[in-house]
């Protein structure tokens, strides 16, 4: 199971490099939203197939004969097909593709944030991965303390210790970081490839 979710996530994180890549470089035909959608519905089906069969085993694996066994399982599993769009990856992928891709909200967030383009300009450390020391790619914002990381790298390491403190250093955050405030920064990672457009 855990190498599936790993795979789950390295696909998901291909597939938010991709669109990364056609807003930079793509042509209008490759920004279609709705490509890339199908292919994170199709992920998020998986994934709540996963699920469903995981709680369908812990719940029968109790049982001491093996018809017992399938009862209980089949009895477990949800016939019927998921519904992708409450899925969190599925909501997360759309806050994240919608404004790359979509040349409308693109428009509207460069009008709304001209300051902010300002300060990105004078802020280079916002740009720089504090675990990595690298260019961010996909940025992710902590909502407790506001710090900014590569999301890829957070992941990680929230993977190998789920009591990780912010890395920044000398962040006055005292809780330890949770995947649930980590948003994407959509209007960083726009700044990002308007800056790299730019160069």
């Amino acid at each position: 199971m855990n190498m599936l979710e790993a795979n789950m996530r390295k696909v998901s994180d291909s597939v938010n490099n991709t669109v990364r890549l056609v807003a930079e470089f793509g042509d209008e035909s490759a920004k279609d939203v709705k490509l890339y959608t199908e292919l994170v519905k199709r992920l998020c089906v998986i994934d709540s197939k996963m699920n469903n069969h995981r709680k369908a085993l812990a719940e029968s694996n109790r049982e001491q004969c093996v018809e017992s066994f399938d009862r209980r399982y089949n009895a477990g599993i949800d016939k019927k097909n998921p519904q992708v769009h409450g899925h969190k990856r599925y909501k997360d992928f759309l806050e994240y593709a919608n404004p790359l891709l979509n040349p409308t909200m693109r428009a509207s967030a460069r009008e709304q944030d001209s300051d902010a383009d300002l300060i990105i300009e004078d802020n280079d450390d916002q740009l720089i991965d504090p675990i990595t020391k690298r260019p961010l790619e996909v940025p992710v914002r902590n909502k407790q303390c506001n710090h900014v990381y590569e999301k890829h790298a957070i992941e990680e390491m929230l993977k190998l210790n789920p009591r990780t403190r912010c890395p920044v250093m000398g962040c006055a955050a005292q809780e330890y970081v949770q995947p649930k405030f980590l948003e994407i920064d959509v209007r960083l990672q726009q700044q990002l490839i308007q800056g790299r457009a730019l160069r």
